[in-house]
């Protein structure tokens, strides 16, 4: 999905809920990797598609700016702490660059909230945070990737994300 970010719009707001703050994404953040897998429990659609990986070496890759995402877009990403600094939830924007399929812009490659932290709307904040930040910027158009059946794809339909492309997994048991 994608957004075209020059077509005016009307940013959502909202507030944080009590006792949470929105801050800078640290590329050396300790606990985000946990925090994410918590985000994607047994039964959630995405849950297969984490098998395998090895969740603290995807996140020190994508934070140091390394593999097929791009550097990360500082002041578009952020991380939402709890009172005692727990992690509720991030979000991360990187600077993809062109492919056969993009045609390069920002992109967001990690959006999760943890369980027992959805629907208090901190997912649209930081949605609604990279959007503003990614315009200041200049940015064009901001991309993402959603699986089909996964409830965030409403959240980003409310910021104008519309599809662009498809794409289909076909697990073959016989290549694991």
């Amino acid at each position: 999905m994608a957004v075209d970010l020059t077509v005016p719009r009307t940013p959502e707001t909202g507030s944080l809920p009590s006792g949470t703050r929105l801050e800078m994404l640290d590329p050396e953040m300790d606990g985000i990797a946990a925090a994410a897998a918590s985000a994607v429990p047994l039964g959630h659609v995405d849950f297969g598609l984490w098998s395998g990986v090895d969740r603290f070496e995807y996140w020190r890759q994508l934070l140091a700016g390394e593999g097929p995402c791009g550097p990360v877009l500082g002041e578009a990403s952020r991380v939402v702490r709890d009172q005692g600094g727990a992690i509720l939830g991030a979000l991360v924007v990187t600077d993809m660059p062109a492919s056969g399929w993009w045609a390069g812009d920002a992109w967001i490659p990690e959006l999760f909230v943890v369980s027992g932290h959805q629907g208090q709307g901190l997912g649209g904040l930081l949605v609604g945070h990279a959007v503003q930040a990614c315009v200041d910027a200049g940015h064009r158009r901001l991309g993402l990737t959603v699986s089909e059946g996964n409830p965030a794809r409403h959240l980003y339909e409310r910021f104008g994300f519309q599809p662009f492309r498809a794409t289909w997994l076909i697990e073959r048991p016989d290549l694991r």
